[in-house]
């Protein structure tokens, strides 16, 4: 008998130790880094080019720019039309400001798949 209580409080255990870190790990992504747009002003793509180096598209309320970023400074490369930047780029992103997905969309998304071949 104090075997199954012992199984139980381990099980118990480790569903409230899986869930404390969801929260924490959602709180911290809330936080940090998850900040990247405003209201006026949202990073709608990156794409590295090297160590501290990049280039970005960036939306500053209703106009479009394509910048340089180093790490000493920011360049403007051109400013780009509406008609230039893609559609699912120019809308703001469903998900995450970095254009991460959420833990329980990437579950979800997982768990479906896997569904199917049960």
């Amino acid at each position: 008998m104090s075997s199954i209580i012992s199984l139980a409080s381990v099980l118990i255990l480790t569903v409230l130790i899986l869930y404390l870190s969801h929260l924490f790990t959602k709180s911290l992504g809330n936080g940090i880094g998850m900040k990247r747009g405003g209201t006026c002003m949202q990073m709608l793509d990156r794409l590295p080019l090297g160590q501290d180096k990049a280039v970005a598209v960036i939306r500053a309320g209703s106009r479009y720019y394509l910048i340089g970023i180093a790490s000493s400074q920011i360049t403007l490369l051109a400013e780009l039309s509406e008609e230039e930047v893609p559609k699912e780029t120019a809308a703001p992103p469903s998900f995450g400001a970095d254009g991460y997905e959420n833990f329980k969309n990437i579950l979800k998304k997982y768990t479906d798949r896997h569904k199917k071949d049960v």
